[in-house]
Parts: structure tokens; sequence; C-alpha cells
């Protein structure tokens, strides 16, 4: 993994002007309801903070808009000494929050959300290397996710 970042390969979206919906529409499938349309939320966002076990959040949404699809979270640290990262997440599945996956060190997951509101990432010591408690974990979140909006009219 080394100093590989995934996020400089995320494609942008611009979906404030965007006159198309994400993907192709699905024949005879209306994901939003009427006079709305698909719209895409693309984005990368680094991990840096101290293996200290404490939450920090990553993603919050305070609009009633449901944001759905795919998270990616990549833990660069050091597969032998670094700390893991505990993912927690609330969304329609868990709406008080739940821990859905720890990362190991030099590995990513997958994680597919629906109608996530909050995305929270604490990094776990090593217990077998004390100074990973002093040191910081590092890593990314690639959101790929997809949300309905009303459709403006020029």
């Amino acid at each position: 993994m080394g100093n590989h970042h995934v996020c400089e390969n995320v494609p942008k979206c611009h979906f404030e002007h965007e006159k198309n919906p994400c993907h192709n529409p699905v024949k005879g499938f209306n994901l939003c309801r009427r006079r709305q349309e698909l719209r895409c939320f693309k984005h990368c966002e680094p991990i840096s903070q101290p293996c200290d076990s404490n939450f920090q959040p990553y993603f919050s949404s305070r609009t009633n808009i449901e944001f759905s699809g795919l998270i990616v979270v990549t833990n660069t640290g050091n597969p032998t000494s670094g700390c893991s990262m505990s993912v927690r997440i609330t969304d329609r599945l868990s709406p008080a929050g739940a821990v859905v996956a720890t990362v190991n060190p030099g590995a990513s997951i997958p994680i597919f959300v629906e109608g996530i509101t909050l995305l929270e990432i604490a990094c776990i010591p090593n217990p077998t290397e004390p100074a990973a408690a002093l040191s910081t974990c590092s890593g990314e979140i690639v959101f790929d996710l997809d949300y309905c909006a009303s459709r403006v009219c020029f």
C-alpha cells in the first residue's frame, strides 16, 4: 500500500449543475419520487487521527436528503505495527449507530449504506505494540453515494 492514494482517481461530480442523473436509468425503475432525479455525491476524505480509540466524524448530514451507496475505507497503516480502524455508521439499517467494520492496517473494506447520516472512525492501538498508542493512523474514505434531488427548471 505505502503512499498510494485512491483519492487522486476519484471522478469529480458537479451535481449542482448536472442535468443528467448519475447512472443510466434502469428501465421501469425510478428510485426517486416523481419530479425528482438521482444525483451523485463523489468525494474522498483523508484519515489522519491519533490511535486513541476515540471516534471522530468524517461524514455528517443534517438534511432530510438520504445518501445511499458505497463507501470504501482504506487503512494505509503499517500491517505489522499500525492501528486498526473501527467504522461506526448511523443509517437506516443502524439508526442508533453501530460499528459495522474493523479495517486492519494495509487493508480496505467496502461498506454499503442506506440513508447514511453519520460516519465516524476510531483508531485502535495494536495491543502488541506499545508505541502504537502514541502513533497516528492514516488512510482515506471514498464516498460514492447517490441521493434524490428536486428537478431544477430554467
